[in-house]
């Protein structure tokens, strides 16, 4: 509750799966509406954005990622 996302670590875990090589770009982003299953309420990511850390609301909150299995996405591109 109300932590933030530090980029560095997301890109820390990543690099450190099984197979990756390297993270070269993450973007958040932010899903919302009921009838696809997230919140009401939207979040302006990149607004809270500073330094490469990804700050709560002032309001209690939580950063959630409902359904892993479809909205986290990757892929391979060469260099």
């Amino acid at each position: 509750m109300n932590q933030p996302i530090i980029m560095r670590d997301l890109y820390t875990l990543l690099d450190n799966v099984t197979g990756v090589q390297s993270v070269k770009n993450i973007k958040i982003i932010n899903k919302a509406g009921v009838s696809n299953g997230y919140s009401a309420y939207g979040y302006d990511i990149e607004g809270a954005t500073i330094n490469g850390v990804v700050y709560p609301s002032l309001d209690p909150s939580i950063f959630e990622l409902k359904l892993p299995n479809q909205d986290i996405k990757g892929r391979v591109v060469s260099y």
